[in-house]
């Protein structure tokens, strides 16, 4: 049960920070240490992130409800591949490393991971 309810508790922010960046992109992209873009390219973060938090939220969502480890593959990708990209944007294009973000991803990609070990052993 408990595995049910921390992917719950993942896809539930997941989908509030897609949310946020639907109603009020300024402060979604400022809390991601970035500002909001003008034009095509807000366009492009606008959409792009909402899709981001919006599938991974889903996905957990729907593994939590369902009970079946397979959709939390989906937000265990998006998750994990965001920290592994963030932290090789800092290594080999000299941005800086927004460690809570990575942190966050990292952390939660881990417990979905276990959650999905969890959720599996049981059916």
């Amino acid at each position: 049960m408990w595995a049910r309810i921390i992917s719950g508790i993942i896809g539930v922010f997941m989908l509030l920070s897609a949310f946020n960046w639907l109603i009020d992109p300024s402060s979604a992209a400022e809390s991601l240490s970035m500002s909001l873009l003008e034009g095509e390219g807000g366009n492009t973060q606008i959409g792009d992130f909402t899709s981001f938090f919006f599938t991974a939220g889903l996905m957990s969502i729907i593994g939590a409800y369902r009970n079946e480890h397979i959709w939390l593959y989906t937000t265990i990708s998006l998750l994990g591949s965001a920290a592994i990209f963030r932290i090789s944007a800092a290594l080999f294009h000299g941005t800086e490393f927004l460690t809570s973000a990575i942190i966050f991803e990292l952390v939660s990609s881990i417990m979905l991971l276990i959650s999905a070990n969890k959720i599996k052993k049981e059916n």
